[in-house]
């Protein structure tokens, strides 16, 4: 059996053409009957502030993108964390149909049943953990309407990465559509890693995503990296009036920021190689490429009050109370943009 699906750069052109019209986006393959297609494209009327940007790619190259969910109030681990509960989810509307291909007319009184699966690898996390959320269709099955079309709402994951949506349809003789398959993205768009390394920091790649752990808002980034900088010049000139014995100023290490397209960050929090609860917390934040983890264990007390400096200097707060300077037992600090 042969298939083909849109090349990258014709889907683009599909998906500019569907903010206007409802052209579909799907891959398809020769079947039995040849004269029948399921097929999934955007609703005319969009959600929200949703902010699909038909002009350029996603950046998975998907069909269709939207940003992740954050939501906490549905996640017992994440609340059991002590994470704050929020529900942001983010949404977009698409029709699903059966269409003829040869008029390009979605075809009356097909039964439509919608399927998601998350494709492993992707969206920063290399992990291939069971029960990974791929998003889901509400609803996810029914007859079309008088217009033929099934209109669903996509609700992404809080997890970014790509899913494979399929459309299954069945016409009221019982003649089966052939499957058409897309691809959404659900990513945040505008983060950039850091280097792994700098002026007098480092960075940890992080259990099940490697370096994709270095990822952040580009002003964001660009303070992470003067902290160190700034730190020093605290610390050496402290040293220079004699308020300090000469010593070395601590190299700094950020272990965790965002993952490569944003999205829930799960980790390996008791260090045993593999991810603790994955697709949960504990990371309640690490979202949006406005947070980082700062490694502290090498910092003696005495310069400890020229990093906070340094920290809040640089537009950073340290809100987590069991992550911040009132803690003498932390083990990192954590950082916020202002």
């Amino acid at each position: 059996m042969t298939s083909w699906s849109f090349p990258s750069s014709t889907r683009l052109r599909v998906s500019c053409l569907l903010a206007a019209a409802m052209l579909f986006v799907a891959s398809r393959a020769p079947a039995q009957n040849t004269n029948v297609h399921g097929s999934l494209g955007l609703d005319q009327i969009q959600t929200q502030s949703q902010p699909i940007g038909f002009a350029v790619p996603c950046l998975q190259g998907t069909d269709f993108c939207l940003p992740p969910t954050f939501d906490t109030q549905d996640d017992p681990a994440a609340l059991a964390q002590g994470c704050t509960s929020i529900k942001q989810p983010q949404t977009m509307r698409v029709v699903a149909f059966c269409f003829d291909p040869f008029t390009g007319l979605p075809i009356p009184g097909a039964n439509i049943t919608l399927q998601v699966k998350a494709r492993d690898g992707s969206g920063g996390h290399l992990h291939t953990d069971a029960n990974r959320p791929p998003g889901k269709f509400d609803p996810s099955s029914g007859l079309v309407g008088s217009d033929n079309l099934l209109h669903t709402v996509f609700t992404a994951p809080d997890v970014s990465g790509i899913t494979e949506a399929t459309v299954f349809a069945t016409l009221p003789d019982g003649t089966t559509c052939i499957p058409a398959t897309a691809t959404i993205g659900t990513e945040l768009s505008g983060l950039s890693a850091i280097p792994a390394s700098g002026a007098g920091y480092t960075t940890t790649p992080s259990t099940g995503h490697d370096s994709n752990n270095i990822f952040a808002n580009p002003s964001v980034g660009a303070n992470l990296q003067q902290v160190p900088v700034e730190f020093n010049v605290v610390v050496q000139l402290l040293v220079f009036i004699g308020f300090l014995p000469p010593q070395s100023t601590p190299t700094l290490t950020y272990t965790s920021l965002s993952l490569t397209y944003g999205g829930l960050f799960d980790v390996d929090q008791n260090d045993t190689r593999s991810i603790t609860n994955p697709w949960h917390p504990p990371h309640c934040g690490h979202r949006r490429g406005v947070e980082a983890d700062l490694r502290i264990k090498n910092v003696p007390l005495q310069l400890r009050p020229a990093l906070i400096m340094a920290i809040t200097d640089q537009h950073f707060t340290m809100p987590v109370r069991s992550e911040n300077p009132t803690n003498p037992t932390a083990s990192h600090w954590h950082l916020r943009a202002r």
